[in-house]
């Protein structure tokens, strides 16, 4: 007979239970000690987060005054010191300063602000102002370096020359002036006024010294002179020689010279008609 490969059936007798794995009591004990570590941490941040911000308190004493200097002829001291105050609103040590020195340099008469603290409650704001050389179009003036600024009103400049253009040409403009009056001084004139049209054409106001010695300044004692905008230098030499033969016995009766001809001269005077 053949063995049945039958298994048995019934209940079968299971393996043992496994044991649960045992941990050392160093394991165990490690992270209370590792939570315990980073609480002390946090709390020592926390105690010197809240330490310097008492300090910080301590430290940062209200603004009791601010102090403005400077050689200022244009911008009242007083007004600066005012709206300072105004703009203050934290104590010495959390006031912007870089932000009241942006906000005073966009004021037209400052060429220059720096503002500092000064211990214990005190600013102290210095300013440089734009000194101007001449006046810029209507409304605004040009320092030394060429740079226009807009003041909300004018000061009385007569004695300073009045140059026009645009007022991306104004550093040129004002080179331009410069250069002719040195060239034109020798002939006692004194430069009036020099504008640059938008097209490149140069016309300049001329006042003579006999004018200047009677007192005499206003619109009917000036000179135009029409330059152009090609060959300055060899049109204003052909003025020079104009000068001396012809012009210098008449410079009452002149009222305008044009030297954009290629070789001749127009003169218009105030009593005639134009003569070339």
């Amino acid at each position: 007979m053949k063995k049945s490969s039958r298994k048995p059936q019934g209940a079968t007798r299971t393996s043992a239970a496994q044991e649960p794995v045992r941990r050392p009591i160093s394991e165990l004990l490690s992270l209370p000690l590792k939570l315990l570590k980073v609480t002390a941490v946090c709390g020592v941040v926390a105690v010197i987060v809240l330490g310097g911000q008492r300090l910080l308190d301590s430290l940062d004493q209200p603004i009791m005054q601010v102090e403005v200097t400077g050689e200022l002829k244009q911008i009242d001291e007083a007004a600066i010191a005012n709206w300072v105050q105004g703009q203050i609103t934290e104590g010495v040590l959390r006031t912007d300063l870089n932000s009241l020195q942006t906000q005073l340099q966009a004021r037209p008469w400052v060429a220059r602000v720096a503002v500092r603290r000064k211990w214990p409650g005190v600013l102290h704001v210095s300013l440089q102002e734009h000194v101007p050389v001449a006046r810029w179009n209507e409304n605004a003036l040009l320092t030394a370096q060429g740079l226009v600024f807009e003041p909300q009103q004018l000061p009385i400049m007569n004695d300073a020359p009045l140059l026009m253009g645009v007022d991306s040409s104004s550093r040129e403009v004002l080179q331009q002036f410069a250069r002719l009056q040195a060239e034109l001084a020798e002939l006692s004139f004194r430069v009036v006024s020099v504008k640059k049209s938008e097209r490149g054409t140069w016309l300049l106001q001329l006042l003579s010294a006999e004018a200047l010695v009677a007192g005499v300044t206003d619109q009917d004692a000036l000179i135009e002179v029409a330059l152009g905008k090609q060959e300055l230098t060899a049109r204003l030499e052909r003025f020079k020689n104009l000068y001396h033969s012809v012009l210098k016995a008449k410079l009452n009766e002149i009222e305008r010279v044009d030297l954009r001809y290629t070789n001749g001269v127009s003169v218009q005077w105030k009593t005639a008609p134009t003569v070339s």
